[in-house]
């Protein structure tokens, strides 16, 4: 016979006390998983770069640095916007900790649902900088100190992966019996693009939020003072 007794639902998992090794472990998840939408952009924008550099590659030097640093801007602008809407959420979802921890204190459940790895840190936005860059700091080492086949394997996905970062060194020229004048151990300075961009608009977004919000307290406090002189 069929067993028609109605299964129990399942209890809901929470999330808003883990441990710290669960914590530190779902902030990279979160880190990792922001991190994929810059990439992306970058990414884009590298491709549109090679596409200028071969049109005008050996016909206006001039005319190929301007394009390349408009077009790497333009990867830096997304990054830049991404990142100021992260720090928005992320300290929303801060504001909502602190509720959740206050709450707490109290003796008084607020739910499972908070999600304290998505909560603001003024590093977070510097982090995930870092991420977006850890694919030039791997084919950077392996472009510079590999010769020969592998070697040059490490430089064509360099510039197919992050040309961002490589792009602008093939622009101090090439030397006669082959190869950049300029190793490419220095792409690896680059990763200084994401890392400031990301940090330093993360930190605005979650400020500018936060003056949003003190803002919205102080109206509702004035509209509350307001009402209890009018009684």
């Amino acid at each position: 016979m069929l067993n028609e007794s109605p299964k129990k639902p399942k209890k809901p998992k929470d999330y808003s006390n883990p441990t710290k090794w669960e914590l530190f472990w779902r902030v990279q998840g979160e880190c990792w998983r922001r991190m994929v939408t810059p990439y992306l952009m970058y990414l884009f924008m590298s491709l549109l770069l090679l596409s200028v550099q071969a049109i005008v590659q050996d016909k206006n030097t001039v005319i190929e640095i301007v394009l390349g640093c408009l077009c790497i801007a333009g990867g830096a602008f997304y990054n830049g916007h991404l990142c100021y809407h992260y720090g928005i959420l992320h300290y929303d979802a801060y504001l909502t900790g602190m509720v959740h921890r206050r709450n707490a204190s109290l003796g008084i459940k607020s739910g499972g649902d908070h999600r304290p790895e998505r909560e603001y840190s003024p590093w977070k936005g510097f982090y995930i900088g870092f991420l977006v860059g850890i694919p030039v700091i791997i084919m950077g080492i392996i472009a510079g100190s590999v010769e020969g086949v592998l070697g040059g394997y490490a430089k064509y996905a360099l510039m197919m992966f992050a040309g961002w970062a490589i792009v602008p060194i093939t622009w101090f020229g090439t030397r006669p019996e082959g190869g950049l004048v300029v190793s490419p151990y220095f792409s690896i300075l680059m990763i200084l693009l994401p890392i400031l961009v990301s940090g330093i608009f993360y930190n605005v977004g979650a400020m500018v939020e936060k003056r949003k919000k003190e803002g919205e307290e102080a109206r509702d406090e004035a509209v509350a003072a307001a009402g209890k002189k009018k009684k």
